[in-house]
């Protein structure tokens, strides 16, 4: 695998299988609307999209009509933590290897970024929770407002912070969005195949490479 000067990662499916809190999350806020009954594993299709994306596609897919106003975007949003932090931080599991990694590519002295559709006091609260945060130099979220994946603006927010050169920046991540954001950051885009995305989509998308677990990233031959 090539050698780069700086790595930037997806939070959730890449570097932590995070599905049973987010799941437990999303059921809760779901239940607040009305929608009971929604199984953790239908959850798993929706990971990496914004909140307020969730709450719109199950209503939209049962026929319902509400006024998602800022404020009952919020109210979601506060029974979704909820539902999350009852089951953090042993709702959510490091993937194998990505410790390892993170230590070794940062010992090689790459620049090492998070860029998440969380938003960003919600990402810094898990990478805390779970001990990433000290791994990478940066943990960059979406914050409400800000246009998301496959938008680079994220990708681009944390190049800036870590003062990183696109033409030596890997984008790492699990869904075709990653991948679509990282090219258009002008970056390399390497996509993991066990997170929440779907591999053909991913296909779809052109990624330059994909691996199947993250220690690949500093496997030489």
């Amino acid at each position: 695998m090539q050698h780069f000067g700086y790595y930037i990662f997806d939070l959730d499916g890449t570097l932590t299988d995070s599905s049973f809190a987010i799941g437990n999350g999303v059921v809760r806020a779901l239940e607040q609307m009305g929608i009971a009954g929604v199984p953790l594993e239908d959850v798993r299709r929706w990971i990496g999209r914004p909140l307020s994306d969730i709450w719109t596609g199950y209503a939209e897919e049962r026929g319902m009509r509400f006024n998602f106003s800022e404020a009952y975007l919020m109210e979601l949003a506060g029974h979704y933590r909820q539902g999350h932090d009852e089951h953090f931080p042993a709702g959510v599991v490091i993937y194998p290897g990505v410790v390892e990694t993170l230590q070794a590519l940062r010992t090689s002295g790459a620049g090492l970024a998070v860029a998440t559709t969380k938003w960003e006091e919600a990402a810094k609260w898990v990478t805390d929770g779970v001990g990433l945060t000290s791994l990478v130099d940066a943990v960059c979220g979406t914050d409400p407002g800000k246009p998301v994946k496959p938008d680079p603006y994220v990708i681009e927010y944390a190049i800036e912070r870590i003062s990183a050169d696109p033409a030596r920046t890997a984008v790492i991540g699990d869904t075709a969005d990653d991948v679509a954001a990282g090219h258009a950051a002008g970056c390399t885009t390497i996509a993991v195949d066990y997170g929440f995305g779907d591999l053909d989509l991913i296909e779809q998308a052109g990624p330059d490479a994909v691996i199947s677990e993250l220690r690949e990233l500093i496997a030489h031959d």
